[in-house]
């Protein structure tokens, strides 16, 4: 994946865990969105999307804090490339998973209120 490729990704990586976030906490009777397919998810896809998405948690954590306490504009912007080329590093070193698998898994989860929560579960296990 070239250089322009990466950023675009690990850009659509940031938007996207807080958009899985929502979609976890969607109640499951709320009408939702025309479906996207999901992929085919082996326990093995779902514990290595878990894991990348706690790391992926943690990262975006560290990283807004220190957003927060950068002090200028071309700060900031260089605190957002980090991150997001760390992130994208946390995605592709999970075991299992790939970069566009994690997106397509985020897609699908939210309008597909079965998978999202299977989402759900499987983070909690990760974080206990």
């Amino acid at each position: 994946m070239n250089r322009s490729k990466r950023l675009i990704a690990a850009a659509c990586l940031a938007a996207g865990t807080t958009l899985t976030a929502q979609a976890l906490a969607q109640d499951a009777s709320q009408p939702s969105q025309p479906a996207i397919e999901a992929p085919a998810l082996s326990e093995q896809k779902l514990q290595s999307f878990a894991v990348a998405f706690v790391q992926v948690e943690q990262l975006k954590q560290q990283y807004m804090a220190r957003l927060q306490e950068a002090g200028s504009e071309s700060e900031q912007q260089e605190i957002r490339n980090e991150a997001g080329q760390s992130i994208l590093q946390a995605v592709e070193q999970a075991d299992g998973i790939s970069v566009d698998e994690y997106n397509q898994i985020i897609r699908s989860a939210q309008s597909d209120p079965e998978l999202a929560q299977k989402l759900s579960d499987a983070i909690r296990q990760v974080n206990q």
